[in-house]
């Protein structure tokens, strides 16, 4: 439907009124659910990084991963500091954190929270510049395969694994804008999707805002 948005992500109740009140209809689920892993915590380290807010339960369950932490995304920063813990670097995905902390902390040890799903951008170039590094997994994204008999305007994507879903749940489900949170969830998506839109700051309001404004666009 041209006046029809999907987000891969359950929204609030502000965030959906945000879609309607711009006269649009709003469908949202959690197309992941996230299960938190066990771990052993050693020492060894001196810098922690974490690059989704899924990996933030596991940084506050020990107090010695609270004190050299860098971040990717602004919401991931905004819940850290609810928590009095101030990001050193906070970056728009993590290729970019990556050369950041290679040219700030070239001396660091680093622990990578992580997901057994993660992307490979960051570990490729610690190890590149031979930088002390290390990964625990904390949790993983089991996806939700969730099929649609419908067509949408715009689609709000997250994450790459919710591309990946998505797309694998609805096959000819195509004719329709991306709505990429980043770059890294753009990447993804363009392995599938012909129209890409990334928005401006990473934040699921802002990712809305701009599925709204693509939306209109087509209106025109």
């Amino acid at each position: 439907m041209v006046n029809s948005i999907l987000s891969t992500k359950a929204l609030s109740d502000s965030q959906q009124e945000l879609v309607l009140n711009a006269g649009l209809s709003i469908t949202h689920y959690d197309i992941l659910k996230t299960e938190l892993i066990p771990f052993h915590l050693d020492n060894d380290f001196t810098h922690v990084i974490i690059t989704s807010k899924n990996a933030v339960p596991a940084l506050l369950k020990h107090k010695i991963l609270q004190q050299h932490v860098s971040c990717v995304g602004e919401k991931t920063a905004q819940i850290l500091r609810e928590y009095n813990i101030n990001p050193l670097i906070i970056a728009r995905d993590a290729r970019e954190l990556a050369k950041k902390l290679i040219v700030s902390y070239p001396k660091e040890k680093y622990l990578y929270l992580c997901s057994v799903h993660r992307r490979d951008e960051l570990p490729a170039l610690f190890q590149k510049e031979n930088l002390p590094y290390k990964e625990l997994f904390v949790y993983r994204s089991i996806p939700i395969f969730k099929s649609f008999d419908r067509t949408f305007a715009s689609v709000c994507f997250y994450s790459p694994r919710g591309v990946i879903a998505f797309a694998k749940a609805n096959p000819k489900v195509k004719s329709f804008k991306a709505i990429c949170i980043g770059n890294t969830t753009a990447l993804e998506a363009r392995n599938y999707y012909d129209t890409i839109v990334i928005a401006t700051k990473q934040t699921v309001e802002n990712t809305l805002i701009t599925a709204i404004k693509s939306v209109r666009n087509v209106k025109k």
